[in-house]
C-alpha cells in the first residue's frame, strides 16, 4: 500500500473536519484544521472552549461564527476575543441557518464590526442557490463579502 494512505499521513493530507462542541477528541486523525460548529441551542463559551481544548492537543481550531446565533456586539466582542486569547488564529464567518437571535443576520455585519482583526478569516455561501435566500442575494452577499 501506498504510504500516503497510512492513518500516520493524516497530518499532511491537505483535509480539514469538521466537529461539533461534544465530540471526542481523542476519536479525531492526525488533521492541522479543526471546524467547530456552534449550532442553534449551543452557546459561543462551548465552542469556544472547544478551540481552547483542540489547541492543547496540537490542532488548528477553527470556530464557526454564526452571525444569526448572537445576540448582540457585546456578545460577539466577547466571543471573538475569548477566541483570540485562547490563540485561535482562524474563524469561519456564516450566517448561519436560523432566525436571528439578536440584530445580527449575515456574516458581512460581523466582518464590518472589526472584530476579526490579527486573524484568518473564511467565508460560506451557497453557489448551489439556497431556499432561504434570493440568488440575487446571495450573489451580492459573495460581492459584499
Amino acid at each position: 500500500m501506498d504510504s500516503f494512505f497510512k492513518i500516520d499521513n493524516y497530518s499532511k493530507m491537505k483535509f480539514s473536519l469538521e466537529i461539533g462542541p461534544h465530540t471526542n477528541l481523542d476519536a479525531l486523525p492526525l488533521i492541522k484544521d479543526v471546524y467547530i460548529t456552534f449550532l442553534p441551542g449551543g452557546s459561543h463559551e462551548e465552542t469556544a472552549n472547544k478551540a481552547a481544548n483542540l489547541l492543547k492537543k496540537g490542532f488548528n481550531p477553527i470556530p464557526h461564527f454564526p452571525a444569526r446565533s448572537i445576540v448582540d456586539e457585546s456578545q460577539l466582542k466577547e466571543y471573538v476575543s475569548r477566541c483570540k486569547d485562547i490563540g485561535v488564529k482562524q474563524a469561519l464567518v456564516i450566517g448561519g441557518s436560523r432566525e436571528p437571535v439578536g440584530k445580527f443576520d449575515s456574516s458581512i455585519q460581523l466582518l464590518e464590526t472589526g472584530y476579526f482583526e490579527q486573524m484568518t478569516i473564511g467565508i460560506a455561501g451557497h453557489p448551489e442557490g439556497s431556499p432561504d435566500i434570493s440568488d440575487s442575494k446571495l450573489e451580492k452577499a459573495m460581492k459584499d463579502k
